[in-house]
């Protein structure tokens, strides 16, 4: 069965192949058609992606050397978003996350130039700079572009065991996004969902053990699990 599945999937196969013979999960089966229609969804959504990104690599290209601030700050945000969502279609997309970023530098040179000397300023686009370069970092890891997507797969129900069923790297990524108490509930919901599935020999339930522990390790300061 796993040979159905994507060597790059998307974002709706990608949790088909989490949930799939995963007992964390429930007894809900992860069928051929599930997976063909999840295939066909992402597919569509990689060809309205490359729609919308003609239309905004024109636009890049055209932006006059003049242009208003806030036209280019909208660009530049439209490209932000753009790369985000880029990181979580299906197929390899390494080429369109190059260009995302060429254009995205391209803006930043135009804003760096806009400021002069202005020492707050700089300060200011420094610390963007930055902040982007962790975020779009961060995304880079499947899970992370996937729990970000406003239409994310991974409701309220799903995130525990999402969590438990993935790498150690992408878990203590995870667990960055959340406050310490969040950190701390989920920890508590971890732990009980284990002991639910505490008969079933699958693998997955072995991983999540390691996973708890790696949660677990993650917490911030003054709110580790009781011994």
């Amino acid at each position: 069965m796993s040979v159905m599945f994507s060597q790059y999937p998307g974002t709706r196969e990608r949790h088909l192949q989490r949930k799939f013979e995963n007992p964390l999960f429930g007894d809900e089966p992860v069928s051929l058609l599930d997976i063909q229609q999840a295939q066909q969804q992402d597919a569509q959504e990689v060809d309205d992606f490359m729609n919308e990104f003609r239309d905004l690599v024109q636009r890049a290209v055209e932006l006059e050397a003049n242009a208003e601030a806030d036209v280019i700050l909208k660009l530049k945000e439209q490209l932000d978003k753009s790369y985000e969502r880029c990181t979580g279609l299906a197929g390899d997309q390494s080429e369109i996350k190059q260009m995302l970023r060429r254009l995205v530098a391209a803006i930043m040179q135009s804003m760096w130039q806009a400021i002069g000397q202005d020492a707050q300023a700089h300060a200011k686009l420094q610390m963007e700079e930055q902040a982007r370069e962790s975020h779009f970092a961060m995304l880079e890891n499947p899970l992370i572009s996937d729990l970000l997507r406003p239409d994310s797969c991974i409701g309220e129900d799903d995130l525990v065991p999402t969590l438990l069923s993935e790498s150690r790297e992408a878990v203590l990524l995870a667990m960055q996004m959340f406050i310490p108490e969040q950190q701390a509930v989920v920890c508590k919901k971890a732990g009980e969902l284990i002991a639910q599935c505490a008969d079933s020999d699958s693998a997955a339930i072995t991983t999540a053990r390691q996973r708890l522990l790696d949660m677990e390790t993650a917490l911030q300061p003054g709110n580790q699990m009781p011994g």
